[in-house]
């Protein structure tokens, strides 16, 4: 039987030094459809996996020159052979035998004399859980290359967002760049041209009416050039001559002065302080009106 090796699907390697056991093992074997081939010494098995790897190896573990023992632990420094399983065949029954066997790296123990029942069940056992490992292991491979081609892709991907982030915000700098020269351009226009053409104008005889429309411009110019009025006029609604009225206390002119200015009432100037006083949500009366709109201007500009 030395060298026999058949063309089946399962390859198992048996070693022993003994015929006898070579041929009752083979039979056994061979009657289930395996393949197999046999080695008498432990050089012969290292000697054989050079050129084939067996699916299992049934290994006596006393043999001369190298030991059962001695030629597992040789096959499972290899990472060609390492995954080998080995069910060692033994006389001995003793549970020390035993450990040795399962310390060198064998996955089973079968003693002698050979059961054929017991022989075929773990044989077939630690076949099994070879093909499991062997799938086991392509799957984890072929998860490994999904898992490198996808963290791949993720990286691409994030560094095309990165790249168009930047372009972003490049973009959105350039446009508050823009926006910022324009705001300028619009703030002088209105000082060096509108406001001197405004003071002109007022300065001629002019209907109570027509006060009434220059006082508009003037405070809509004013929302216009600045943050603070146009966020009083859009946060708390106030008014065109309300804006007027903040503006003139705020520079600290009394009610008296500002109804001379605007041309209105006490009373008028009084009913409309109170008005902003409520619109603003000031409704402590100790709280000073013109302090509190300084403080405003300060966080709006």
């Amino acid at each position: 039987m030395k060298g026999l090796v058949l063309d089946k699907s399962k390859l198992i390697l048996i070693v022993d030094d003994n015929v006898h056991n070579l041929q009752v093992l083979g039979n056994i074997l061979l009657s289930e459809g395996y393949n197999i081939a046999v080695a008498q010494k432990g050089k012969d098995v290292l000697s054989f996996v050079e050129k084939k790897i067996p699916n299992l190896i049934l290994m006596d573990i006393v043999m001369p020159e190298i030991s059962g023992i001695e030629v597992c632990k040789a096959l499972k420094k290899d990472p060609k052979t390492r995954d080998i399983p080995i069910i060692f065949i033994s006389v001995h029954k003793d549970t020390v035998e035993k450990i040795k066997a399962f310390r060198a790296g064998g996955v089973d123990y079968i003693t002698k004399p050979f059961q054929k029942e017991e022989v075929l069940a773990r044989v077939s056992v630690h076949l099994e859980l070879q093909r499991a490992r062997q799938e086991l292991k392509k799957i984890n491979q072929e998860l490994e290359v999904r898992i490198k081609k996808r963290t791949k892709e993720l990286l691409e991907a994030n560094k095309k967002l990165e790249e168009m982030n930047v372009a972003l915000k490049v973009l959105l700098e350039k446009k508050q760049e823009h926006k910022e020269d324009f705001g300028k351009q619009i703030v002088f226009n209105v000082e060096q041209v509108v406001e001197p053409f405004l003071d002109k104008l007022r300065q001629t005889r002019l209907t109570n009416g027509q006060v009434e429309i220059l006082n508009i411009i003037e405070q809509k110019l004013k929302e216009i050039v600045s943050p603070y009025q146009r966020t009083l006029s859009q946060r708390y609604g106030l008014t065109p001559t309300e804006l007027q009225i903040v503006e003139l206390i705020r520079t600290g002119k009394p009610t008296k002065e500002i109804a001379e200015i605007l041309n209105l009432s006490k009373r008028t100037v009084d009913t409309h302080r109170h008005n902003i006083r409520k619109k603003l949500g000031i409704l402590n009366k100790n709280i000073n009106l013109t302090t509190y709109l300084s403080s405003l201007e300060r966080e709006f500009n």
